[in-house]
């Protein structure tokens, strides 16, 4: 029971760290550039347009592309995730289960010499008997 209420902890605790934060990635031409996009909307990638990279690209580096209407073969977008819940989640599972077994091989020596004396001092001993 304890194992399990520790591991819904766990398990909660990952899905309330975890925050998954939107990414846009603009390129014009051999050049890139990442922008956050915010989470806000429910579907946040619908934001990862042409015309966004447009307005956030500072530098000149896409000045051969004048507007959302202008077509350009060199210019793309890409829209990802970064620290989903199931990465969260992976990453703790390991770290859990890490340091749950090097706790166990700590433990273990402790635990075989507990065991062996308690072994002993378990089994029946014969009493000395005085015949008179």
């Amino acid at each position: 029971m304890n194992t399990f209420l520790f591991s819904s902890l766990f398990i909660v605790g990952c899905a309330q760290a975890a925050d998954i934060k939107m990414f846009c990635k603009c390129f014009c031409g051999s050049n890139s550039t990442v922008f956050e996009i915010p989470t806000m909307d429910p579907k946040p990638c619908a934001n990862c347009t042409k015309q966004f990279c447009l307005d956030n690209v500072k530098d000149g580096m896409c000045d051969g592309i004048a507007d959302a209407t202008c077509p350009s073969n060199d210019f793309k977008t890409a829209c990802f995730a970064r620290d989903s819940y199931k990465d969260e989640f992976i990453v703790r599972s390991f770290l859990f289960i890490t340091f749950g077994l090097v706790l166990f091989a700590f433990i273990k020596p402790y635990y075989d010499k507990w065991q062996k004396e308690r072994i002993v001092h378990a089994q029946y001993q014969t009493v000395a008997h005085d015949e008179q």
